[in-house]
């Protein structure tokens, strides 16, 4: 019987502690492994149990494989986990787990902010080696209106947010990175731009007011990301009614190799996960095209096959309610 299969799922304390982890967020076989400090082969035995048992999903990317609680659950499958969820903090090691857990997501965070203060003085030649700068166009062609505030997310050393300066009333420019930012706000000064506004910021905890943007613009930048979903809504929440956001990423690849020479999060993103992530936020039209392939110099020199890129506009009713505030 499928509740007896269901039962016997969550019947063993270490399961429960690896359902408990991977129920905060998608983890590896790994991370869970060193969250619920077990040995890796009973960690992927849980994993598979629990899959089976209608729990866990697993989501393969390139060489990785990712596991997190599976949102389809079938009905008695999420009764029994709602039941659970309520007293994952009374399992045995539940504190030490969550100690664990902070520390894979701050790691993690470190990885992707640490590489890009080691390379935020040669992050220009880094990025035109791999993407040429049609990319940056395309996501301007996309927003036509003048004398706009504008946000430019994740924006790196300013390569797209000087030229939105170009015709924006005011942008402000956001990235994880303070040696991006400062190289960024070093060139503004440079070339007198004075309609921009640089901030260090999380662009999962965007600091910034809600609706208090025309339009965002995220371009190549969400594949670094490590809640995307998350990123997307807090742009959601910081555009004003009738506003637009703009994204420009990757479709889903199988170039692993990203992962380590260019510390891709994530390699490439489905249409409707995309879609589905913008609607979630608030927005009421979504347009989705396929760009082609951009690749920059270093792709076409060595002959990689280069990835096909994606432009997503969405476009939020104006009758916007946002999230929650923050003060700029």
């Amino acid at each position: 019987m499928e509740i007896v299969r269901t039962l016997k799922a969550v019947a063993d304390p270490t399961r429960l502690r690896v359902l408990a982890a991977v129920a905060e967020e998608e983890l590896t076989v790994g991370e869970v492994q060193e969250i619920v400090d077990s040995v890796q082969s009973s960690v992927s035995r849980n994993l598979a149990i629990l899959r089976e048992a209608g729990f866990v999903r697993d989501r393969k990317d390139g060489t990785s494989v990712y596991f997190s609680l599976r949102q389809d659950m079938p009905e008695q499958v999420r009764v029994i986990f709602n039941s659970l969820a309520a007293r994952f903090s009374e399992l045995p090691g539940a504190k030490e787990d969550q100690a664990r857990l902070r520390e894979c997501r701050r790691r993690r965070i470190n990885r992707s902010r640490n590489y890009f203060e080691s390379i935020a003085g040669d992050w220009e030649r880094i990025r035109k080696s791999y993407f040429d700068d049609r990319v940056t166009s395309l996501a301007i062609e996309k927003l036509l209106p003048s004398n706009l505030v504008l946000a430019d997310v994740g924006c790196g050393t300013g390569s797209l947010t000087f030229e939105l300066a170009r015709f924006a009333k005011r942008v402000v420019a956001v990235d994880l990175s303070r040696a991006m930012i400062r190289r960024a706000s070093r060139v503004a000064k440079e070339r007198e731009i004075r309609n921009v506004e640089f901030r260090v910021g999380d662009v999962e905890d965007l600091p910034m007011e809600a609706q208090s943007v025309d339009a965002v613009f995220c371009v190549m930048v969400l594949h670094f990301l490590e809640e995307p979903a998350r990123a997307i809504a807090e742009m959601c929440r910081i555009t004003r009614a009738g506003g637009s956001i703009v994204l420009l990423d990757l479709v889903p690849h199988g170039q692993d190799w990203m992962r380590e020479q260019m510390a891709h999060r994530w390699l490439g993103f489905e249409r409707s996960s995309v879609e589905k992530w913008l609607r979630a936020g608030g927005a009421a039209q979504v347009e989705y095209q396929l760009t082609g392939a951009y690749a920059g110099e270093k792709m076409e020199r060595n002959g990689t096959h280069p990835v096909e890129i994606f432009v997503a506009r969405a476009r939020l009713p104006t009758r916007h309610t946002a999230g929650r505030g923050r003060k700029a």
